[in-house]
């Protein structure tokens, strides 16, 4: 028994494997720069000391990948960003992280449903 065009069918899936992982990383570099800025834009004060701290980071192996937006303000020990994200008991949170994220989160799925699907 043989099967016509499955030699076409692996080389096409091939390729396919091979184009994936590049765009993979491509959209989370820029998904990641655009939540930054997202979070920047909605920053609860307007010191650049917070502004300054908003930093990005993208993490990798053969495996997997990680686009990480933190905004890590510290004073000695207390970390600014966190409170303003989480509040503190004299401080409501202002969650400019979390809404940055939220905005970006489902635009960031179906992008990357594309690309895999579309390879």
């Amino acid at each position: 028994m043989t099967v016509k065009g499955a030699e076409e069918f692996r080389r096409a899936m091939q390729d396919k494997m091979n184009r994936v992982p590049a765009k993979v990383k491509a959209l989370i570099q820029e998904t990641t720069a655009s939540t930054q800025q997202q979070a920047m834009r909605l920053e609860p004060v307007k010191t650049s000391f917070l502004r300054r701290s908003n930093k990005t980071e993208i993490q990798e192996s053969p495996l997997w990948i990680i686009g990480t937006v933190y905004a890590n303000a510290y004073n000695k020990d207390f970390n600014y960003g966190y409170a303003q994200e989480n509040g503190t008991r004299y401080i409501k949170p202002k969650l400019f992280m979390y809404q940055a994220y939220q905005t970006h989160k489902e635009v960031f799925k179906s992008n990357l449903k594309a690309v895999l699907m579309n390879g």
